[in-house]
């Protein structure tokens, strides 16, 4: 059972490139990461804090998705998306820059139960408590929610 529950950000085009559907096989292929095909993937900057939450991600553990705000999407400043840690995959610095255009989003994992949602920073804040936009990729605190089962189910909704 998972433990641990994420706020994730993620842009635009990458969000549409990489996660809003399984990576595209000639994407795969430049990255050198075939062995992937079908999969949803997604990566933490190799930084500080970055590395920080990559170690604290383990398989099962829950993932929400914000869009951040950068004027490519109608629905930038949203929630957009729940899943699940699926298997942590370091990248290679070609690998990363193929994927998301920047060779510092090293620090890769797949994405399962992938499931798009669209919910205002008032809908988190009643489910999480969280009455503002996340600045950067973090972990939700335990006070915030009975387990990440009944977190998901209460973001899927």
């Amino acid at each position: 059972m998972a433990t641990n529950l994420f706020r994730v950000t993620v842009d635009e085009p990458n969000y549409s490139r990489v996660l809003e559907t399984p990576v595209d096989e000639e994407n795969l292929e430049s990255a050198e990461l075939l062995h992937l095909n079908g999969t949803r993937l997604w990566a933490q900057r190799n930084s500080d804090s970055g590395q920080q939450v990559y170690e604290a991600l383990s398989p099962g553990d829950g993932l929400l998705f914000y869009k951040v705000q950068r004027g490519y999407t109608s629905d930038e400043g949203q929630y957009v998306a729940t899943g699940r840690v699926g298997e942590k995959q370091r990248l290679k610095e070609k690998a990363a820059h193929s994927l998301f255009g920047t060779q510092v989003a090293t620090l890769g994992y797949t994405v399962t139960d992938f499931t798009p949602i669209s919910k205002s920073i008032a809908d988190i804040d009643d489910i999480l408590g969280y009455s503002s936009y996340p600045q950067s990729s973090h972990r939700v605190t335990n006070d915030r929610y009975r387990t990440v089962e009944h977190a998901l189910e209460a973001l899927i909704q």
